[in-house]
């Protein structure tokens, strides 16, 4: 199971963690979404995992992704992998 840590925004086409979400669901990859705080001084628990305060933040098993672009990345490569299996 993964974890998406996402900004507030309540759709799925506004934002870039919106476009995170649809990605996975389209890759078949469950998760669990955290909703953070809207001001980046209040992201503690994001600074803890990325050493950044943005979000989207992808925790998957042992590895923590951040950037839109590097997740929806990581999620191709892990569900090609997937498939390789």
């Amino acid at each position: 199971m993964a974890i998406l840590y996402r900004c507030k925004t309540p759709t799925n086409y506004l934002c870039p963690c919106g476009k995170t979400a649809r990605r996975l669901r389209a890759a078949g990859i469950e998760f669990d979404e955290v909703r953070v705080a809207v001001l980046k001084r209040d992201r503690d628990e994001v600074d803890e995992l990325t050493g950044q305060r943005w979000v989207p933040v992808l925790v998957h098993g042992d590895e923590v992704v951040h950037d839109s672009h590097r997740i929806c990345e990581y999620v191709e490569w892990a569900s090609s992998a997937e498939v390789a299996r």
